[in-house]
């Protein structure tokens, strides 16, 4: 099996429990591996952005509106291999318009950074529908997970205390449970280990938590250190301290 597929089933959950154990084994030791699962699972965080989501559907919206209403143009192949092109030119407008809107009238509050900024991780294993047995708490976490039902989610990863993914995911659902103190601590134990494909998006959720609770002094301090570091947050920590300085 090739590497790249390997990484596929890692994520989506579709190795045997020989193969993961083979392959967290050469995950440890090859650092492109680990460099690849990253990326793929920054990727997989990128494209669950509604807001470019909702962008692209109302390009789209104008688009048949305009060949619907102007049927007389007769728009040719060549204009339509352009859309694109016109489209992406567009979205920057409306994003650097939207930036500058956003910039110009601060304040803006900690419960509209929280809606802009805060989402649940995405989860890394793709559970099947199909009944498994008690030595598969991981899967049986995520498939709680997926449904939203952080409660008994919990329950399963917090049987896995010696594992940092359900460390991390337990983070997660404390914080959508809004318990932001044991949610602080299952982060502050990811980033002690620091060892780990999770440190970073640990150290973001942190500050978040921070906005959530209203620690702003915590929330500026955490925040400059993310955005400081050649960390992926870190463009995204910068905007939040132009919000809070």
């Amino acid at each position: 099996m090739n590497k790249s597929k390997q990484i596929e089933d890692f994520l989506d959950g579709n190795l045997s429990e020989s193969e993961l154990n083979i392959f967290l084994s050469e995950k440890e030791n090859n650092l492109d591996i680990a460099n690849e699962i990253k990326f793929r699972l920054e990727v997989n965080q990128a494209i669950q952005d509604k807001g470019f989501m909702e962008l692209r559907s109302l390009l789209d919206d104008q688009k048949n509106r305009y060949a619907a209403n102007y049927p007389f143009l007769g728009l040719r192949k060549d204009l339509l291999k352009t859309w694109h092109l016109a489209a992406a030119s567009f979205a920057l407008i409306l994003v650097a318009g939207g930036l500058w809107y956003i910039l110009s009238n601060k304040p803006y509050s900690t419960e509209k950074l929280v809606t802009k900024y805060y989402k649940p991780a995405h989860p890394i294993m793709q559970v099947r529908s199909v009944e498994v047995n008690s030595d598969d708490a991981l899967k049986e976490a995520f498939r709680y997970y997926k449904q939203n039902d952080y409660n008994n989610a919990l329950k399963y990863f917090n049987s896995l205390d010696n594992q940092i993914t359900a460390k991390f995911y337990s983070g997660i659902c404390y914080i959508e449970l809004e318990n932001y103190e044991d949610a602080i601590n299952s982060f502050d134990r990811v980033i002690s280990d620091n060892d780990n494909l999770f440190v970073e998006q640990a150290e973001w959720y942190r500050g978040l938590i921070f906005l959530m609770n209203n620690q702003k002094k915590e929330a500026i301090d955490q925040f400059d250190k993310i955005a400081s570091s050649e960390s992926y947050y870190a463009g995204q920590a910068k905007d939040i301290l132009q919000y809070i300085n």
